[in-house]
């Protein structure tokens, strides 16, 4: 068994969704040779942090999860056909253990690490005050660059996409069920919503909530969704969200329609910053291949470090589409090219 599977089994197999401390005496347990600092956060929790004096590069990932959700035993890490699954094995933990291996392999070469690490927390309850604290930090200290560890399909992205996330709620008046033909039904009238929304922008909503309906042989009162559009880089929020507030009033939506915006984070580019260029180079000395450039599709850490001024980039092999989900998985292929291109980048 390879170190790199190893450590991501031992740390699958400590819940950090709501915890995140048995994951963060882990890592200090691994590279107990580092000189490991806390920052500490509201309600006790604490970013783990390795910045040796003049360090430029950080390398950033959380190591918070999402819950189980449908996944059944989300923390007994399972080994099928080449395939590591467990809750985190993608999103990120497969990832912290690649960086956890090529540290320490590092470490043992040259004695020193260069380049620093940040452990963050709070990434997936959507408040991120992990990386919301560091970015400051981070800037004090003089650091330049960020890599964030996410799984990006090995691409390269100096990119990500912004998101405007939204409620929406219909309150209409009840009807018997058997006048339905009579009456403004709220979930049909936010559907309907929701596509002259897609129509208007050209872009997909993606509802996250839904909520309306009950057993009485009735119309229910009302509807409410919480969703979330994704924004390309390019792509103003206020315009789009200007669309939705326009529409909610305009026949046949008013008065029925509320609209309210919970979040907005604009789309980020980074341009291309010199990691871009050394974690190419390095990709190519470790695997032989050149590689893509892309877009990250999804709002990650990053969002708020370019609010500091810090560039980054995003990258880690691994399939964002399982992330979250029942089947959630890496492949050993990808634990250890992800760790072949770290241990290179260092050296």
């Amino acid at each position: 068994m390879s170190p790199t599977l190893r450590l991501a089994q031992e740390l699958i197999a400590r819940p950090s969704y709501q915890d995140p401390e048995p994951v963060l005496q882990y890592v200090v347990q691994v590279l107990d040779f580092l000189p490991w600092e806390r920052q500490p956060l509201e309600g006790g929790q604490y970013n783990l942090l390795y910045l040796p004096q003049g360090a430029r590069v950080v390398v950033n990932t959380h190591v918070d999860t999402v819950p189980p959700l449908t996944m059944p035993e989300a923390f007994r890490p399972r080994l099928v056909q080449g395939r590591l699954y467990g809750r985190g094995a993608v999103d990120t933990k497969g990832l912290l253990a690649a960086l956890l291996a090529a540290t320490r392999e590092v470490y043992q070469q040259q004695g020193r690490l260069d380049v620093g690490l940040a452990l963050t927390v709070d990434e997936e309850n959507y408040t991120a005050r992990g990386s919301q604290a560091l970015a400051g930090l981070l800037r004090q200290r003089g650091v330049a660059q960020v890599l964030v560890l996410e799984p990006t399909w090995g691409r390269i992205c100096t990119r990500q996409y912004g998101s405007l996330e939204f409620e929406v709620e219909v309150e209409t008046p009840v009807y018997h069920a058997g006048t339905l033909s009579r009456a403004v039904h709220p979930v049909r009238l936010l559907m309907d919503y929701v596509r002259a929304v897609e129509q208007a922008t050209g872009l997909a909503v993606n509802i996250f909530r839904l909520e309306s309906g009950w057993e009485h042989y009735a119309t229910p009162p009302s509807a409410r969704l919480l969703a979330e559009i994704a924004l390309p880089v390019g792509t103003d929020w206020q315009a789009v969200e200007a669309h939705l507030e326009r529409m909610a009033r305009q026949p046949p939506f008013v008065p029925y329609v509320r609209y309210r915006r919970v979040e907005a984070e604009a789309p980020v580019d980074f341009g291309n910053p010199p990691l871009a260029q050394w974690l190419a180079q390095a990709y190519q000395q470790a695997l032989g291949e050149y590689p893509r450039f892309d877009v990250m599709p999804t709002w990650t850490d990053a969002a708020n470090f370019a609010k500091a001024g810090l560039s980054c980039v995003i990258f880690g092999f691994g399939d964002l589409a399982v992330a979250h989900s029942e089947r959630e998985y890496i492949t050993l292929e990808e634990l250890e090219r992800n760790r072949r291109v770290l241990h290179t980048l260092w050296t």
